[in-house]
């Protein structure tokens, strides 16, 4: 990953006061294969504002104000606490911010970020896509055109067959197949590492695993969809996703 993809990639903070790091290293492992770049605080209880992050999650203990997480949220961030084992939401704990209980599991994660409405493609990503066409296109406006119109085509056809798909793992596989490779030619690289981590779930077939990660693909896939047909001077409306 070099410093250009990493500086696009979305970013995850984890917090977690000293002696409780317990469930951090799996957290971050199964971020970093989703396509995140992921810091980790142990011992912090106040975290650096000024970092932009899409996702923080913090352990029960480790004290993060209420009103830090609202700050987050207000930027825009996901915010997530991880409970002790065992533990059960606080009644009337803030409805804006996502509970899981430690140990954090792939499945609960991915359930998390799908209930929190995560879309793998982050701002700078969206925005660079234009630029990323044109390097793939050598600079040339008609095979960049060309590109983006075939883009627009694909990505329209696979969001469709992802939707009706199902259990079908077959179908899933190819359409996540081919997104990763859409999402490499525009420099979404969270999208082409969530798309890869669907093929690899349907290829082994884990149904479970796929359904989760298809509930991020899906709404990422039409958010891409959006952007690319923003770029066509002919924005045409039937280009559009179909919420």
């Amino acid at each position: 990953m070099d410093a250009a993809e990493a500086q696009s990639r979305p970013k995850a903070l984890l917090l977690a006061p000293a002696g409780d790091p317990g469930w951090l290293a799996d957290a971050a492992r199964i971020l970093r294969r989703l396509g995140f770049v992921v810091q980790i605080e142990v011992g912090a209880r106040k975290a650096d504002m000024a970092a932009e992050v899409e996702l923080v999650m913090a352990s029960a203990a480790a004290g993060v104000p209420s009103s830090l997480m609202h700050a987050w949220r207000a930027r825009g961030a996901l915010c997530a606490v991880v409970l002790p084992p065992g533990a059960v939401p606080t009644a009337g704990a803030d409805a804006g911010v996502a509970t899981l209980p430690a140990p954090v599991t792939e499945a609960t994660l991915l359930a998390m970020l799908a209930g929190q409405h995560y879309v793998a493609l982050s701002a700078r990503e969206a925005a660079g896509i234009g630029e990323a066409i044109a390097a793939q296109t050598f600079g040339n406006p008609a095979f960049a055109m060309e590109l983006l119109q075939a883009l627009v085509s694909s990505t329209r056809d696979d969001l469709a067959l992802l939707r009706q798909a199902g259990p079908e793992l077959e179908t899933v596989r190819g359409v996540a197949h081919r997104l990763k490779a859409s999402a490499h030619y525009v420099g979404c690289h969270a999208l082409r590492l969530t798309a890869q981590r669907l093929e690899h779930a349907a290829r082994d077939g884990d149904a479970a695993t796929a359904a989760a990660l298809a509930a991020i693909v899906a709404p990422t896939a039409a958010r891409l969809l959006g952007l690319l047909a923003s770029l066509s001077p002919a924005k045409r409306s039937d280009n559009a996703p179909q919420t």
